[in-house]
């Protein structure tokens, strides 16, 4: 994450960038607004901490005026309301007028002539902004099995434990994510572990692969199926009649989806998708799709049950127990990051249920994600 220095004197400049670059911080890091123009032509960068003049010029070359309260202001509107914040002033007779709102945000005035104290509240947010992790992507996986092809993927990855939640930190190109292993199956810890992950790595992408049941004739064993939409088959009533079905839906983004479909399409996809693999696969190949999901957290080994949750949606392909958890947690995230879900078929939704290419579609999936991550961040 970078620090936002919004600062007009050339001596403050330099005091702070110079504590700064001996606190570690890259220069790179370090990006400077000497007008409240140039504030908020960098408020899309990717900002941990802003460091706030209360007095600068409005545009290149205007007079100095109080813009602090206006900069504030615009930081919480824009929803960096996540960022640290502190204001170091060469006018602390402004402060007793300026203290009640700029501590309401979380913003720490301090006094530019007393360095001890700015210099040492400074240190006190710079250990807070390297606690924070900031990742591009997240991908989440239910199964240990689902997870493994990551591991085999990606040699350079490092297990960690973080937030209570097994993650696999991984780069695609320069940009870093994890894949997290649900504590366990299901649209409830699904979409736990993902609102809480999402909150706290704003990734600006969100993935989930492994495997999933098939509606015949719509779908295929060994078949890569990529969420258009999904929905959740257990939402509804119940009543003397029995159950009445009310299912929920979450979307892919258009422009999202866009991509996906160009990447499910490409010559060669599915060769290079299986290339490395070495287990069983599939009696016959069928070409990844495009595809809707429906999600719910129980096991369904009834015929009745699974031709009643096949015909909620007549275009219904996969049957699964968390993307719709997911997808409905980046659709509710306040920085709503998109999804890219991809499962692959291992069973047709009835008795005849192994695991002999539970490895395969794992593998397929997997890689898939990792295809699609990589035009996607690009």
């Amino acid at each position: 994450m970078k620090i936002l220095l919004i600062e007009d004197d050339d001596r403050k400049i330099e005091a702070i960038v110079a504590h700064l670059v001996a606190r570690h911080i890259p220069p790179q890091d370090i990006i400077l607004a000497k007008t409240f123009t140039d504030f908020a032509a960098n408020l899309n960068q990717d900002i941990g901490l802003f460091i706030i003049d209360i007095k600068i010029p409005s545009v290149d070359r205007g007079a100095v005026s109080q813009n602090g309260p206006a900069i504030l202001e615009t930081i919480v509107k824009a929803g960096k309301n996540q960022a640290l914040l502190l204001a170091i002033s060469s006018y602390p007779e402004d402060f007793p007028g300026l203290r009640q709102s700029f501590e309401r945000y979380g913003c720490i005035l301090a006094d530019f002539r007393e360095t001890k104290n700015w210099q040492s509240t400074l240190d006190h947010l710079l250990v807070q902004l390297n606690k924070s992790i900031r990742l591009d992507f997240l991908i989440f996986c239910a199964l240990v099995e689902e997870r493994s092809p990551y591991i085999v993927l990606h040699e350079g990855g490092k297990l960690v434990v973080r937030g209570n939640l097994e993650c696999f930190d991984i780069s695609i190109g320069d940009r870093k994510g994890s894949v997290i292993l649900l504590p366990k199956m299901g649209l409830v810890n699904a979409a736990a572990a993902a609102a809480v992950s999402i909150e706290r790595y704003r990734p600006k992408v969100v993935a989930m692969s492994g495997i999933c049941g098939g509606f015949a004739p719509r779908a295929h064993m060994g078949q890569l199926f990529i969420s258009e939409m999904a929905y959740e088959y257990q939402s509804g009533k119940w009543s003397d009649d029995g159950f009445l079905q009310e299912p929920y839906q979450a979307t892919t983004d258009q422009q999202t989806i866009t991509m996906l479909g160009l990447l499910a399409n490409r010559v060669g996809l599915l060769s290079d998708l299986e290339s490395g693999f070495t287990g069983t696969r599939p009696a016959e190949q069928h070409v990844p799709s495009i595809g809707i999901f429906t999600s719910g957290s129980a096991v369904i080994a009834s015929k009745v049950l699974l031709d009643q949750v096949g015909q909620i949606h007549r275009k219904v392909h996969a049957l699964d127990m968390e993307v719709y958890a997911i997808q409905r947690a980046a659709q509710l995230a306040p920085h709503r990051p998109s999804t890219i879900c991809a499962k692959t078929v291992v069973d047709l939704c009835d008795n005849n249920k192994n695991d002999k290419i539970h490895a395969y579609g794992s593998y397929v999936s997997a890689k898939f994600v990792v295809y699609a991550l990589e035009q996607f961040l690009a």
